[in-house]
């Protein structure tokens, strides 16, 4: 899943997320690759987001805030963009 639109990208990287194995990073990423979030699975319910951009920030929250901060995450990060990178690293 290379590039997907900004208008769905909270839905699309949570469910994606969520079926993360434990330790995997999730990485969505702007068109020049200069702002990005990385979201890593600790365990079951609990992530840990680095977001790197206009702000560079540290977040660790469970599965229940996950989503809205996802959502505040991508509208603050890439307000711009049309369409994000999104990969799967170890």
């Amino acid at each position: 899943m290379p590039w997907i639109p900004v208008k769905s990208a909270d839905k699309l990287v949570y469910g994606q997320v969520t079926k993360l194995e434990k330790g995997k990073k999730l990485r969505v990423e702007s068109f020049k690759g200069d702002r990005w979030l990385e979201i890593t699975k600790i365990d079951e319910n609990t992530f840990e987001i680095n977001e790197h951009g206009f702000n560079n920030n540290v977040y660790k929250t469970n599965l229940k805030e996950l989503k809205k901060l996802l959502k505040e995450l991508i509208e603050e990060e890439f307000p711009r963009s049309h369409q994000l990178r999104v990969s799967i690293t170890s």
